[in-house]
């Protein structure tokens, strides 16, 4: 910790403020050359514009929140294997979301996300996986029209 006139900072909370601030940077310098759009037509680069957008938002108040001293901050790491398994997860699910298909893919990855988080129940696992991919493949593949992979799914459509 460091502090200075008083105020306890939180250094954990500032190097991941800046970092953040320096992917949302980045996030919305590659999505600008893509084409924006509008709200009303997005283009490929206008979600991920906003989300670098609120990325530096969320990470300029934790930096305000740093600064004055009332971060919460927390354990230097905590519990360095959750978010380690949360991005193989996510790994593994861009390597295999166009074999498996998309409805399978994201149960499983709903599955390893929900465990990590500490769903204690397995009934409640796979009830909100199932509904979780379900829903999103609804709303996606039917309602917006957004083509989805089907993997091995791809007889029933």
């Amino acid at each position: 910790m460091i502090c200075l006139r008083g105020n306890v900072r939180k250094t954990g909370d500032i190097l991941a403020s800046f970092f953040g601030i320096f992917l949302g940077v980045a996030v919305i310098i590659g999505a600008a050359r893509l084409h924006l759009g509008t709200p009303s037509e997005p283009q490929p680069g206008f979600f991920p514009f906003m989300a670098g957008g609120i990325l530096i938002a969320l990470c300029a108040i934790l930096l305000v929140k740093a600064f004055s001293g009332r971060s919460q901050g927390s354990e230097a790491f905590g519990e360095l294997w959750r978010p380690v398994i949360l991005i193989a997860g996510l790994f593994v699910y861009s390597v295999v979301l166009d074999s498996l298909g998309y409805v399978i893919a994201t149960i499983v990855l709903s599955v390893v996300v929900l465990r990590v988080l500490d769903t204690k129940t397995w009934w409640k696992l796979a009830a909100v996986s199932l509904l979780l991919s379900l829903g999103t493949y609804f709303l996606f593949d039917r309602l917006l029209d957004v083509s989805l992979p089907s993997g091995i799914l791809a007889g029933l459509k």
